[in-house]
């Protein structure tokens, strides 16, 4: 298959940064590549219009609006919003005037490329509308900082990164153009129970902090490709009590009774199924 350039970047913009990896696409050429990345701040008069592309394209909207048209799809965009075009993807991309996009994009090709898509939520011609918004705004910028490194492993070390950005996207749903606001509703839950889960004990517990429905509260966790409230509360107690261990020599009785459990021996049964090993077993290993 003939070589091709690595499409232009857009002038419609007020600010920008790119890093370029790769001078020629070859589509056919083994593993993962990463030919150039970028993040934009547009003009509000911004518009891409393309029947056709190069390479795959991965863009993901830090903050604004506007609106996608992929193929015979349209998609609105706003915060993390995440959405992808192939070669054979015609895509209109435009800003909203009054709020202009912010965006990451990455563009990228090899015979990895399309079976990596399949791994998560998103093919060419797909939106969808991903959770945790400051992770992929830091591995954003992540990989525009390692493309500007220049090092022998740059171009590997990228190519994983946009593996994971790709992997995260598994579960995520299309972004609801009625103005569905499932994934704050996600962030404001998930943050909460984070600041809070020394104090709560059960899913009912959970409800009442958040202010939603125990089965709605489920649903939700589930919709975002994260285990059940329950099984997320169980992690994050764990995760507390294995630092503790570690870090302050906690004794097994005292971590249990931080964590909200009376029973040492559920507390041992329970951090052995979510960490892997016994509580004494996992603090000795680490000395």
């Amino acid at each position: 298959m003939r070589s091709k350039s690595i499409p232009p970047v857009s002038l419609q913009v007020n600010q920008s940064r790119y890093c370029h990896l790769e001078k020629v696409i070859q589509r056919s050429q083994t593993g993962l590549h990463v030919a150039c990345a970028g993040h934009e701040v547009c003009r509000p008069d911004y518009v891409v219009k393309r029947s056709a592309f190069p390479c795959y394209g991965l863009e993901y909207v830090e903050s604004g609006s506007g609106m996608v048209r992929l193929n015979n799809e349209s998609y609105p965009l706003r915060a993390g919003v995440l959405f992808v075009y192939g070669p054979t993807t015609t895509h209109h991309i435009v800003s909203d005037s009054r709020t202009p996009l912010r965006k990451f994009f990455i563009d990228f090709f090899g015979r990895e490329a399309a079976c990596l898509l399949r791994a998560g939520s998103v093919l060419p011609g797909m939106a969808v509308q991903v959770s945790d918004l400051e992770i992929y705004r830091a591995a954003f910028e992540m990989l525009l900082a390692e493309g500007d490194r220049g090092l022998h492993t740059t171009s590997k070390t990228c190519a994983a990164l946009l593996r994971i950005l790709i992997w995260k996207t598994a579960g995520a749903q299309p972004p609801n153009s009625a103005g569905d606001n499932s994934a704050q509703t996600f962030q404001r839950c998930r943050d909460l129970i984070n600041a809070h889960h020394l104090e709560l004990r059960n899913l009912g517990d959970m409800a009442r902090l958040v202010g939603i429905d125990k089965s709605y509260l489920c649903r939700l966790f589930q919709s975002h490709g994260y285990p059940t409230p329950c099984r997320y509360l169980t992690r994050k107690k764990m995760t507390r009590a294995a630092e503790w261990l570690v870090v302050e020599g906690c004794r097994v009785q005292e971590a249990a009774q931080r964590t909200g459990f009376s029973d040492p021996y559920h507390f041992s049964r329970v951090f052995k199924r979510e960490i892997g090993q016994c509580p004494r077993a996992f603090a000795c290993r680490r000395k």
